[in-house]
């Protein structure tokens, strides 16, 4: 959609003083110490924050960018149903993502640009079970366009204890037919909780906890050329054994190529 939802992993806390005292919708304050993740943050000036409302409930996330003295923020904030689930979610330049539910699960999310629908994903489940099993796309080329058409699919697998094993992505051509394009392998879990569900697929995958630990490598598979980038992921814990901060590497384990950090409240 825009760079800012391709590069969510960033982002910084701003507390938000008015002279006039909290607005209605601005979210309490949290009590300190519920564990709950604040702002994740990666080297070169990006930060995501996190703001909770005092039920729990994420409020609010604000992507901020700070490079070379150009900084760029954009601002997502949620709603929800009477089943307490995520109904809408809405960006400050006027996108909507809005949720559908079948049995307190996600079954669509569309996206609105300028209350116009230009794309949507159906979610299809395990039978008998909440792990995702496939993701199907249906978008407009242009806002004019009166029908959508079917453009990707992705599947999901998984090992026996729950966490994520593979994802395989297709593109669909204009006759239906699918070409795997990429494939992305989860190895090496460690047995700590994934706090990156909390906010890493937030936009069309809210709620949806695809992975249960940390995976310690990532291998991206280039169907099309036939090549394979690993990457090799350190973290660090609390004493709540909650991640501090993540290394991730392409080459021998423990070099560093980026850092990323997480702080709570």
């Amino acid at each position: 959609m825009k760079q800012s939802i391709n590069s969510i992993w960033i982002l910084l806390i701003v507390v938000v003083i008015s002279s006039c005292g909290k607005q209605a919708n601005q979210p309490e304050p949290l009590p300190v110490n519920t564990g709950k993740l604040a702002k994740v943050s990666i080297g070169g000036g990006y930060t995501d924050s996190l703001y909770y409302r005092q039920d729990g409930k994420l409020d609010k996330i604000i992507l901020f960018s700070d490079l070379g003295g150009t900084t760029y923020k954009e601002i997502y904030h949620f709603t929800y149903n009477s089943i307490g689930k995520v109904a809408k979610v809405q960006i400050e330049n006027g996108d909507e993502f809005r949720y559908t539910y079948v049995n307190d699960f996600v079954t669509a999310v569309s996206r609105y640009e300028n209350g116009i629908k230009m794309n949507y994903k159906f979610y299809n489940y395990v039978a008998g079970g909440n792990r995702l099993e496939s993701v199907e796309e249906y978008a407009k080329a242009s806002p004019n366009d009166i029908g959508f058409a079917y453009t990707f699919r992705q599947d999901y697998t998984y090992y026996a204890d729950g966490n994520l094993k593979e994802e395989i992505r297709y593109q669909i051509n204009q006759n239906g037919q699918a070409t795997k394009y990429q494939s992305i392998r989860y190895e090496d879990y460690d047995q700590y909780i994934n706090v990156d569900n909390s906010f890493r697929h937030f936009l069309y995958m809210s709620g949806i906890n695809i992975t249960t630990n940390n995976p310690r490598k990532i291998i991206r598979r280039d169907e099309i050329a036939g090549t394979e980038q690993q990457y090799n992921y350190q973290f660090t814990y609390n004493s709540k054994s909650l991640p501090v901060k993540r290394t991730m590497s392409t080459g021998p384990v423990g070099s560093v190529e980026t850092e990323l950090t997480y702080s709570y409240y």
